[in-house]
C-alpha cells in the first residue's frame, strides 16, 4: 500500500509541475503582452494561450492538492463523530467523488477524440485543441487516482477499527 501510495504521490507531483510551468508561461505571456501594447504590436492570440493555459494550471494542479489535503472541506459536524462514523462518511463521500470525477474524465476523453477527429482549432494561432483537453483529462484521471487511494485508505481503516490520517 505505502509503494502504491509513493507512487500516486509522485505521478500527481510531476503533473503539478506541468501546472508550474504553465503557470510561468501565463505569466510570460502576459508580461510580453503588456511591453509589448507599449509599442502597439500586442502578442497575437495571448488570450487564446492564457485560456487554454488556464485550463492545464488547473486540471493538472488539482490532483496535488488532493494529496495534500488542500480541497475546503466542512467538517464541523463529522469531526464530532466517532472515528468509525466519520471513516464511514469519508468512504460516502470519497465514493461520490470518484463516482463524478470518472464521469467527467470519461466525457473528456469522449470529447477530446471528436476534437481531434473534427481538427478543431484556436481562432487566432490555429493551434489545434484536443491535446489539452487530453491534459485536462489526464489531470481528472489522476485526482480519481488519488481519490481511489483515500477510498482504500478510508476502508482499512473501518476494518481495523481506527480513524484514517
Amino acid at each position: 500500500m505505502e509503494l502504491l501510495e509513493k507512487i500516486v504521490h509522485n505521478l500527481a507531483l510531476r503533473i503539478s509541475q506541468i501546472a508550474q510551468l504553465a503557470l510561468v508561461l501565463v505569466m510570460l505571456v502576459i508580461v510580453s503582452n503588456i511591453f509589448m501594447r507599449a509599442w502597439w504590436k500586442p502578442l497575437t492570440g495571448s488570450y487564446e494561450l492564457v485560456e487554454i493555459l488556464g485550463a492545464v494550471i488547473l486540471s493538472m494542479g488539482v490532483a496535488y492538492c488532493a494529496v495534500n489535503r488542500g480541497h475546503v472541506t466542512v467538517s464541523l459536524l463529522v469531526d464530532s463523530l466517532p472515528p468509525k462514523i466519520q471513516n464511514i462518511v469519508e468512504i460516502i463521500t470519497n465514493a461520490i467523488s470518484l463516482t463524478f470525477i470518472s464521469l467527467i474524465s470519461w466525457g473528456l476523453l469522449q470529447y477530446a477524440s471528436n476534437v481531434h477527429r473534427r481538427n478543431l482549432s484556436t481562432s487566432s494561432l490555429d493551434l489545434p485543441l484536443y491535446p489539452v483537453y487530453y491534459l485536462v483529462a489526464c489531470g481528472m484521471i489522476m485526482l480519481a487516482m488519488i481519490i481511489v487511494l483515500e477510498l482504500i485508505k478510508n476502508t482499512l481503516a473501518l476494518i481495523r477499527g481506527r480513524k484514517q490520517d
